[in-house]
């Protein structure tokens, strides 16, 4: 053989060793990488690496960003200490919607220990398009798709956007920090902060009266709703009664805006698609968007910053206490 005939055939062997390792790699460690390919699925791998969780979140960015599980556990612990601990995870994330948020259902498998589930009840949560982790597969398969059935069997190629480098980002907190997140800490410094037990500090100056929810209850009037939220209303009230029916309490929960939002859906077209998830879903929606909260408060005219993460997830806390108490 010439020397570029050996170099090309060195060349060669390498890179299927490359490929081979690569491979092996993947399939021992698939529910990892798995769970790296999407933002949903790393929520729900983290979710199962906790030991206990009482309270479970789930929603869009607006929740992702809205609440912290610790600072929930702490003050439930404040007002009501005979509960006992309840840890929390918060496992919204950015991009969710509501085909999202019925397929994410089984992946948290009903656990014993989880008692009461917060989900998010907003415009971007029903009106969000999804975004599938699953490939979709011809229902009549052209020789092409049979092909691509093949390659996808090779697990790299199937979970290949965890290799993405804002996916990549996942690993640590999948390999290392798992166990001890909330499920809201997205930064890394975030995430090592909480490994490393340090606390967020909590809500100054609180005002009970000015978060104090509109509250909507599961006895109200039927309402006419059109065809699309019927719809909704319809899906919601079969995802709450899942979880009822292992025991889970369902709580449905509309994040706060900022005061200046005055033609917010949540605050007008919206209310009685809540006033018939409460109906159907046999549960309360806490409507936060109803208060006349100031700007500082928040990021954006709909995400929370630090201080507002740290105020609502207090609210959060006084309700959670009142339900957990079955008062």
């Amino acid at each position: 053989m010439t020397r570029p005939g050996r170099r090309l055939a060195t060349f060669i062997l390498g890179l299927l060793t490359v490929l081979v390792a690569l491979e092996l790699l993947v399939r021992r460690n698939s529910l990892l990488f798995e769970a790296a390919s999407h933002r949903a699925l790393a929520k729900a791998a983290m979710f199962e690496k906790h030991p206990r969780v009482s309270i479970l979140f789930l929603g869009t960015s607006r929740t992702n960003d809205g609440v912290s599980p610790d600072l929930v556990t702490r003050t439930i612990g404040e007002v009501a200490a005979d509960l006992g601990d309840v840890p929390g995870f918060n496992a919204a994330f950015s991009g969710s919607s509501l085909d999202a948020l019925v397929a994410l259902v089984p992946r948290f498998g009903f656990r014993p220990d989880l008692r009461v589930v917060v989900i998010e009840l907003s415009q971007p949560q029903i009106a969000n398009q999804p975004a599938p982790w699953a490939e979709s597969t011809a229902a009549h398969k052209t020789l092409e798709d049979r092909l691509a059935d093949s390659i996808r069997s090779i697990e790299f190629i199937r979970y290949r956007t965890a290799f993405r480098s804002e996916n990549l980002g996942r690993l640590p907190a999948l390999l290392i920090f798992g166990s001890a997140l909330g499920g809201w800490e997205t930064k890394g410094t975030d995430q090592i902060k909480t490994w490393l037990g340090r606390k967020e500090p909590a809500a100054v100056g609180f005002e009970a009266t000015r978060w104090t929810p509109e509250l909507i209850l599961p006895t109200g009037a039927p309402q006419t709703l059109s065809p699309t939220n019927e719809v909704i209303a319809t899906e919601l009230g079969t995802l709450a009664r899942l979880f009822q029916d292992h025991g889970i309490k369902v709580i449905f929960a509309v994040p706060p805006l900022a005061q200046e939002v005055q033609q917010a859906p949540e605050r007008n077209d919206l209310k009685p698609l809540f006033a018939e998830v409460a109906r159907r879903g046999r549960c309360e929606v806490w409507n936060f968007a109803a208060l006349a909260l100031p700007r500082s408060l928040f990021r954006d005219v709909g995400h929370l910053d630090r201080t507002g993460r740290a105020h609502y997830s207090r609210a959060l806390g006084i309700q959670l206490a009142r339900v957990l108490k079955g008062a």
